[in-house]
């Protein structure tokens, strides 16, 4: 009885670690470098025009430090080398001490660091991945983090001042260097400790098709969002664009085999919606309640996978986005509805399509990391695809029917191509029952 409990307490405490871990490696994807103590850094503007190129080369390293893991087939190599970036986030972030009292740092990029940062998170994210995979308590707990933590950071980013036209007022905090260190911590401790797992792979070549995926997905969604950041007035434009990432992501989804693609458009479509909904403004409670929402919806995609309800919903969510931006409801209940909404379809998408190989999930997942169409055409005047005011959306912002529209012809031809690889690719063999 006694060994039974331990074997259960271990079990629970790598569970928390590798929430912890996993959650600290999206939100330094998601989040910059650093807030507040660097408002007066002359780094600053650099920092936050870099920001949607860094979040892009941490999604590219989440994929090949998967498929390289998952070549090795080892998962105390993956975990090690989970360890190993998560030490490089920490020393990356103690950089940041050594800061004067106007703001400056001597000798030290922010950009360069923030960009540092990305691809460390981006081994963690893969390495994470693979190292979990086998074991379905791990797996869920790693693909709750994944989508929680990212929708949480996009939540989190909560300007300072509302009222302010500068980047300044938007800039509001960073990861505690506590929380990466206890990571780096737990991790270590259940490394060390770790028996030597039998490998689970026998063929030692590198897996390409996730990484030509990713390299169509990801290249296509970030170029084609720069080009409609300066081009958004323009209806040709957005066609095209609009056009361009749902080929992009329909070739990358066949691209993979079997059905493994079938998380890139549908993630693809709810990045472009989910980057259209109203956040702010909003209470305290709601963060939590979006977390629950997630989970829940996490579950129900495991339990019951409905990849084309999956689909339908993220077209609704675009069409209550659109109504929300046509009909000026209360500004508090659409915010509220918005991140339910939000949290639960953008659990039940990950659930309901996840892949069995774990270099194929993290393609889909990366998805998420890379600024869509969707945050270029929140933005009405900046003009650049940057770490703009219009990432935080408010009902103040009017925006008129163009952004939710072009994101419901996005999710509408996603599903289309859904639809597409279900009839032309046959189910692989289940996975094994949790």
């Amino acid at each position: 009885m006694q060994p039974l409990t331990e074997q259960r307490l271990r079990t629970a405490a790598e569970a928390v670690t590798v929430l912890v871990a996993t959650s600290v490696a999206v939100l330094a994807i998601m989040l910059p470098i650093s807030f507040a103590s660097l408002i007066a850094s002359r780094h600053l503007d650099l920092l936050v025009f870099n920001i949607p190129r860094a979040m892009t080369g941490g999604a590219f390293a989440a994929v090949i430090t998967a498929a390289i893991t998952f070549a090795v087939g080892s998962v105390r190599t993956a975990r090690w080398t989970a360890l190993a970036a998560l030490c490089g986030i920490l020393v990356n972030h103690l950089a940041l001490l050594p800061i004067n009292d106007d703001g400056h740092l001597d000798g030290l990029s922010l950009p360069t660091l923030n960009f540092i940062d990305a691809l460390f998170a981006g081994m963690v994210f893969g390495a994470m991945a693979v190292a979990v995979w086998g074991r379905p308590l791990l797996r869920r707990v790693y693909l709750f983090a994944a989508i929680g933590a990212t929708i949480l950071g996009d939540l989190t980013q909560t300007p300072v001042d509302e009222g302010t036209d500068s980047f300044d007022g938007l800039l509001a905090g960073a990861l505690p260097l506590w929380f990466i260190a206890a990571s780096v911590v737990a991790l270590a401790y259940f490394s060390i400790t770790e028996a030597p797992p039998p490998r689970f792979s026998l063929d030692s070549a590198i897996p390409l098709s996730p990484v030509f995926a990713a390299v169509m997905a990801y290249s296509t969604i970030l170029y084609t969002s720069l080009a409609l950041a300066a081009n958004k007035s323009s209806l040709g434009h957005l066609i095209a664009v609009a056009a361009t990432v749902v080929v992009a992501t329909t070739a990358a989804a066949f691209v993979l085999p079997g059905r493994e693609g079938l998380l890139i458009p549908l993630l693809a479509s709810f990045a472009v919606v989910g980057s259209l909904v109203i956040t702010l403004p909003r209470s305290g409670w709601v963060d939590l309640a979006t977390l629950a929402a997630t989970g829940a919806g996490l579950l129900l995609g495991l339990r019951a996978p409905r990849v084309l309800l999956a689909a339908a919903a993220v077209i609704a969510l675009g069409l209550l986005t659109l109504a929300a931006d046509l009909l000026d409801p209360p500004a508090t209940l659409v915010a509220t509805l918005g991140c339910l909404a939000l949290g639960g379809i953008g659990g039940f998408c990950v659930g309901t399509a996840v892949p069995e190989s774990s270099p194929a999930a993290v393609v889909g997942l990366g998805i998420l990391f890379v600024p869509s169409a969707g945050v270029a055409l929140s933005d009405t005047e900046f003009g650049h695809l940057a770490y703009s005011p219009t990432w935080y959306r408010t009902t103040e912002v009017d925006r008129g029917a163009t952004p939710a529209t072009a994101g419901i012809a996005i999710a509408i031809a996603c599903t289309l191509t859904l639809a597409l690889v279900i009839r032309l690719r046959p189910p692989a063999n289940p996975p094994a029952a949790d």
